[in-house]
């Protein structure tokens, strides 16, 4: 009964979103966010311990600014998603520009398959969407399953809704063996905790519990790995940029995959310094402890 009231109470919010313009939808989702901000406490606690940890050089006002802006973020993101449906081709070319969508074609031309990451980073839905639409090839996109089992089937349609597919985490690696063997496209979204057990490295000053699969799938099928990022402009339209990660591998897996994890990882680090205020830092990303002989 909770998860029903829940999705009903999730599709209000969807229909009022869906008879407004989409403009209009961006400027409540700010507005949200800052409501929030003020009378949702949503893990604040959790947000400013990762900001001030992360970033000690800065002042407690300097954080607060951060976490109110990464409220909006969050807000116009969501708000954002609810429109996907409403949404054209022609309406994605008016507000989403690329940038080095040159590293994504090359790629693409080895015939290894490609493996596309990012983060809980600006937009990241919309940035899936708009990718696979740019590249004329649907992703493979890796998603968690949401405890609401009905919000989790509506959400999966909206990402499926230009053509997408998406890949239940549990069959994750095996399936994405299969189509990056097959020349496909999977996308991740690899900045969560792994469990305790996982791979540790660096990520913002501090020895986070990494998953080490996009690292093992490149290693094994030889598929590059490109990252992107999907920046908001003050416009509120998207600026979209990829970056690959250089890697050569060597006769050692072992070690390949923990520089492999590394770079990615310090590549997503690069992005949240340069706008700290598009990632999600609600998550306990630092939940975990190294073993004693790490630290």
């Amino acid at each position: 009964m909770k998860n029903y009231i829940e999705y009903l109470l999730f599709k209000f919010f969807v229909l009022f979103a869906r008879i407004l313009p989409f403009k209009l939808v961006q400027r409540l989702g700010k507005l949200f966010g800052i409501f929030a901000f003020n009378f949702i406490p949503y893990r604040k606690k959790v947000a400013l311990e990762n900001l001030r940890k992360s970033f000690p050089e800065k002042s407690d006002r300097e954080i607060k600014k951060i976490l109110k802006s990464a409220y909006v973020n969050l807000g116009i993101t969501l708000f954002e998603f609810m429109k996907f449906t409403d949404l054209k081709i022609s309406d994605l070319d008016g507000f989403v520009k690329f940038e080095n969508f040159d590293v994504v074609a090359k790629a693409l031309e080895k015939g290894k398959g490609l493996i596309l990451m990012s983060g809980h980073f600006g937009n990241w839905e919309l940035s899936a969407i708009a990718t696979g639409i740019k590249i004329g090839k649907p992703l493979n996109v890796i998603v968690k399953k949401q405890r609401n089992k009905f919000v989790d089937g509506e959400i999966n349609k909206w990402r499926c809704w230009f053509g997408n597919k998406v890949i239940p985490m549990e069959k994750a690696f095996r399936e994405s063996l299969r189509i990056l063997s097959e020349g496909g496209i999977v996308a991740l979204l690899a900045d969560q905790s792994a469990p305790k057990e996982g791979l540790y490295v660096n990520f913002l000053g501090r020895p986070a519990s990494t998953f080490a699969g996009p690292a093992i799938m490149s290693i094994r099928t030889g598929a590059p790995i490109v990252m992107g990022f999907a920046i908001r402009e003050g416009n509120y339209g998207y600026r979209i940029v990829f970056e690959k990660i250089d890697f050569i591998p060597s006769e050692n897996e072992d070690e390949d995959i923990i520089k492999l994890t590394q770079l990615h990882t310090s590549m997503l680090e690069k992005y949240i310094r340069l706008y700290p205020d598009h990632w999600l830092w609600f998550h306990r990303r630092w939940k975990h402890q190294p073993p004693s002989e790490m630290r």
